[in-house]
């Protein structure tokens, strides 16, 4: 049995689904905002992770804020495209797609690489979201 959490309906990409909001479940859904900004930091910061972090959140619905999810599919669209992942690569693409604004602008960019020392536990971090997102998703389908 592999080691490996995958989930197996790919959906394309931009088919973000809707959590399952507070007033739906009295509290706020499984998430951890500060792993994702770590994981997309780190990204950015450093090459090494970009494989194994992209087979482990192969969609950005994986991500519980909003704005993750579109610089996550920024992210794997210059990955797909063979091109170089850093703060201005991501920036730029951000801006030449109209994202940019809806994400923070430039500077929230630039503070997500700030919240993180080293990409030594990206993977890892990655792995952690995969599993908020599974309990996400459960939830949402038992409130149905």
């Amino acid at each position: 049995m592999s080691d490996r959490l995958e989930l197996t309906n790919k959906k394309p990409l931009r088919t973000f689904s809707k959590p399952a909001d507070i007033a739906t479940i009295g509290k706020l859904p499984p998430q951890a905002l500060e792993l994702e900004e770590a994981v997309l930091g780190a990204l950015m910061l450093e090459k090494a992770p970009l494989n194994d972090v992209i087979d482990i959140i192969h969609r950005p619905e994986i991500f519980y804020k909003d704005s993750h999810k579109i610089i996550y599919e920024s992210i794997q669209e210059l990955f797909s495209a063979s091109e170089s992942i850093d703060i201005l690569t991501v920036t730029q693409k951000l801006r030449s797609k109209g994202e940019l604004d809806q994400v923070g602008g430039a500077y929230y960019i630039s503070q997500l690489t700030n919240r993180v020392a080293s990409a030594a536990h990206a993977e890892a971090h990655a792995r952690i979201l995969v599993q908020k997102f599974i309990l996400r998703e459960l939830i949402r389908i038992s409130v149905k």
